[in-house]
Order: C-alpha cells, then structure tokens, then sequence
C-alpha cells in the first residue's frame, strides 16, 4: 500500500461514515473533480476548489437518503489510482440504485489533485424519479 491508496481508504471510509471532514482532510486546495455531466444528478460537471467539491459532495445528502460507495478494486500506478467501485443508494424518495462506478484519482503525498468520476447516470436519474 502506498500513501495515496491508504489515504483513499480513509477518505471512502470517511464518506460513507458521513465525516466530511475525513473526506476533506485527502482533498488538496485546488482540487478539481468532474462528473458526468447530466443535469440532475448529484456531482455533475466541473468542481474547481476544496469548498466547490465539498459543496458538490453536499448534493448528495440533499437527494438521497443513504448513500455508499463500496471501493472494490484499486489499480495503482505512479500517482494515478484508479478505483472500480459500487453505488448503493436509497434517494429521499424511497427509490433504490445500485450501480457499478469508477473514479479516477490523481493524487500526490497522500492528497487528491484532480478526480474523474463516472456512474450509470440514467440508473441515479431513474432513483431520483427523472
């Protein structure tokens, strides 16, 4: 294990215990984080800044009732990790999803510069009732 894949274990372990400040605590200052980018759903787009990415994060807990990210592989080389993950989620309106996810995590001493993420949109619009 590397300091950045064990800092990732933290930071998703701290996500899914709703300690935002864990998951701060991995995030450099000018983080970058992109999403898919389809209106609706919750971190869409481009988040520039700790505060943005955090704010992005906050969408979550607005639309969904319980929320866990599952890291079921990381695929490391240099600062680049690569996890392939699972969504399981329940939206505030009772509708479930589970889908699979990858992030992609550019990271260095232990903190996450710039983040890819990609999820089955169409299955989190569908739980979201869009």
């Amino acid at each position: 294990m590397s300091e950045n894949s064990d800092a990732l274990k933290r930071g998703y372990d701290a996500f899914n215990n709703g300690d935002i400040d864990g998951v701060s605590e991995i995030f450099a200052d000018d983080i970058s984080w992109e999403g898919p980018n389809t209106d609706g759903v919750p971190m869409s787009g481009r988040n520039d800044g700790k505060d943005a990415v955090l704010r992005a994060l906050g969408q979550i807990g607005e639309s969904f009732e319980t929320f866990n990210v599952s890291p079921d592989e990381m695929v490391e080389e240099g600062d680049t990790i690569v996890v392939l993950s699972h969504i399981e989620a329940r939206s505030r309106s009772g509708n479930e999803v589970k889908s699979p996810g990858v992030e992609i995590w550019r990271m260095s001493n232990g903190k996450a510069g710039r983040v890819q993420s990609l999820v089955d949109t169409a299955e989190v619009k569908k739980a979201l009732g869009g």
